[in-house]
């Protein structure tokens, strides 16, 4: 009996301990990534610099129900569209994911020619199905090395810090954000995919294939 409840007790404290440092890696690795990107998002478009290149990053153009637009993916739209009209950029590179049945990048090209981006600025790349494949194409397929990026803020600090280790220099301007009770899953994959950034980075060492 005595064995069995330190038995209990051992697997409790390791427990703990486990939950305690995984949280400790998550804290730690959305500490960086936000300090790293500090002083480079903007919220006011008077505040972006000029620069020849945007990179705006693909997302799902529909919501979980399948028939209303997305809100993220209808705030990117239209910070593109506003960073056009006050001259912020003046070649777009839309990077998302395209397979059978499925074309971010063409969807968003239609929505933006819409709201008065012309298709000779616009060159897409439909193999940015990951944030770091995104960054990949940048710097091997288009020879962009300083370019606005156009998302939500917490995304936009995770690929400014990205575009960093692939010598890139960048800067985001932060499209709206979701505050609806449903999008709080998104924000909760953002914290682990800041987790996901540092194994790519430095244990799988995924950005020796971007090179």
């Amino acid at each position: 009996m005595k064995r069995n409840k330190q038995r209990k007790k051992r697997i409790i404290y390791s427990t703990i301990a486990i939950i305690t440092l995984l949280g400790a890696v998550v804290v730690l690795c959305n500490f960086i990534v936000d300090k790293n990107a500090e002083g480079r998002t903007f919220n006011d478009i008077n505040n972006v610099p000029e620069m020849e290149t945007a990179l705006l990053l693909g997302t799902n153009p529909k919501a979980r129900d399948g028939k209303k637009p997305s809100a993220f993916y209808m705030a990117r739209i239209n910070a593109t569209a506003e960073l056009y009209k006050h001259g912020k950029f003046r070649q777009l590179i839309i990077s998302g994911d395209k397979r059978e049945g499925y074309d971010e990048p063409q969807t968003m090209r239609q929505d933006l020619m819409k709201r008065g981006v012309p298709d000779s600025v616009i060159t897409m790349d439909g193999q940015g199905y990951r944030t770091l494949l995104s960054m990949r194409n940048i710097k091997q397929n288009f020879d962009v090395h300083d370019m606005i990026i156009i998302s939500q803020k917490w995304h936009n600090e995770r690929s400014i810090f990205l575009a960093d280790e692939m010598n890139i220099n960048a800067v985001g301007y932060n499209a709206d954000d979701v505050r609806h009770p449903r999008a709080i899953w998104t924000h909760i994959r953002e914290l682990l995919a800041r987790v996901k950034l540092f194994i790519d980075l430095h244990v799988t060492h995924r950005k020796d294939f971007c090179k």
